[in-house]
């Protein structure tokens, strides 16, 4: 693409993306983490124990995607699994206190990417911007 070639607002969001996840990718690789991988570990951290549908959702994995990312941590003991109380067919992840050192030990590098990324805008220009983003995703 050259320099003058106007660029879609998809376009912007897909390079900034790109840009971002190569650089959280370099730290996570460090500590011999994926994406996927550092995506589920920091819902577990967020939001808590997760069956495998809600966890699905809330990192945007297909389900075998899901499976093969959830038995690589279980099997680093990042988490672990057992079976749903309230419907034994179901399983809940749970993050384990390992992968909640990691997860606290990785949060700082992380948010200097997000930070670094965001620094050319001004606190209301990147606050506007999480609310617009947050309302573009908001049917996703």
């Amino acid at each position: 693409m050259t320099g003058d070639t106007p660029r879609t607002a998809v376009d912007l969001l897909d390079a900034i993306a790109v840009g971002f996840r190569a650089q959280a990718e370099a730290v996570l690789r460090e500590h011999d983490l994926t994406y996927d991988q550092w995506r589920v570990l920091e819902r577990l951290a967020l939001a808590g124990p997760r069956t495998m549908r809600e966890l699905r959702t809330a990192a945007r994995l297909t389900g075998p995607t899901l499976t093969r990312v959830v038995d690589r941590l279980a099997e680093t003991a990042l988490v672990y699994r057992d079976v749903d109380a309230a419907d034994r067919r179901r399983v809940v992840v749970h993050v384990s206190e390992r992968g909640r050192r990691l997860y606290d030990r990785l949060c700082p590098d992380l948010g200097r990417i997000e930070r670094d990324a965001l620094a050319p805008l001004s606190s209301e220009e990147a606050r506007t911007l999480g609310r617009l983003l947050e309302r573009l995703s908001a049917g996703r």
